[in-house]
């Protein structure tokens, strides 16, 4: 099962929180940056970046699915 960490890495001067997301899986891992606007506290920036990190995760299954799908009608 693969794991997500959400750390919160920077205050940027522009109202934005900047946060470093890490996905392992098995023998496979990941680590990108996810920025958003300042929500005005910290549980709702964590609720604003796990969000985004789940719609990631929703574009990364899909465009894997499309892939599977593609690779098994070539052959």
């Amino acid at each position: 099962m693969a794991e997500f960490e959400v750390t919160k890495v920077a205050e940027q001067l522009n109202h934005r929180v900047l946060y470093s997301v890490r996905l392992s899986a098995e023998a496979n891992r990941m680590e990108f940056p996810i920025g958003i606007q300042d929500q005005g506290s910290a549980s709702a920036n964590e609720a604003a970046v796990l969000a985004s990190t789940l719609a990631l995760a929703e574009e990364f299954d899909a465009a894997a699915r499309l892939q599977l799908g593609a690779a098994v009608t070539r052959r």
